[in-house]
């Protein structure tokens, strides 16, 4: 007997067929409010995606987690984790692309920040007459693989601007290589401009965050950042 299926179940069986193999990036964490249609649509990062365009990669993200029925799909819970396509490039029907490795890894340090009890931040001393306020976040990290650990690992450096407490920058690694490199890979602007961290007048744009997640991040380090306490 062959079982019947809905005509919403054979579409998704019809396009995650069709999909490219894609490996699994970074771990995203279900918050309340989650679901899927949501996620796809705030990684897609455009203003105007088509319900086409977020359902696709909506589906690329279920493939990825073996989330292959319509009830998988609508039965995740808060706290559960799911994880998000690695690829900066993604194919995908029309010429909206998802976020790329600097984007993901900003918001994933964003959720690192919110979760890890090990966080740990100092303020570093510049001077009674300096403008702005630098601080270092780190925490306490083992590498799954090697067994490896780092109970200081840098995690991101922000500025903030004294006289207002306002964020003016913040400089953070790629979330998806295993080595830190000797300098932090992006720096991120007060506006939610992403750009590469080069010792060059201009540094090209990499991505962006939207207001709201900017907005978010922003109100995260400054609670963060009252928690500091100076490095010597």
């Amino acid at each position: 007997m062959v079982e019947k299926i809905s005509s919403e179940q054979a579409y998704v069986n019809y396009v995650m067929g069709k999909l490219p193999e894609i490996k699994k990036g970074t771990i995203h964490t279900m918050k309340k409010g989650d679901n899927l249609w949501n996620i796809a649509k705030k990684e897609l990062n455009k203003e105007n995606a088509t319900n086409k365009e977020i359902s696709e990669y909506m589906l690329i993200i279920a493939k990825l987690n073996n989330l292959t029925t319509i009830e998988k799909m609508n039965n995740l819970k808060v706290d559960d984790q799911i994880y998000l396509p690695e690829t900066d490039s993604v194919k995908l029907s029309g010429k909206t692309q998802p976020r790329n490795s600097a984007e993901r890894s900003i918001l994933q340090l964003k959720n690192i920040i919110l979760t890890d009890k090990t966080i740990q931040i100092e303020k570093m001393y510049k001077g009674y007459k300096a403008k702005d306020d630098l601080y270092h976040v780190y925490n306490d990290y083992t590498d799954a693989e090697t067994g490896y650990r780092s109970p200081k690992h840098p995690l991101m450096t922000f500025t903030m601007d004294k006289s207002n407490g306002e964020i003016i920058s913040i400089m953070y690694n790629n979330q998806e290589e295993r080595l830190n490199s000797f300098r932090y890979d992006y720096v991120l602007d007060a506006k939610g401009k992403i750009s590469k961290n080069l010792y060059t007048p201009q540094k090209p744009q990499v991505g962006k965050l939207d207001k709201q997640e900017l907005a978010e991040l922003h109100t995260e380090l400054k609670q963060l950042a009252g928690k500091s306490q100076y490095s010597y």
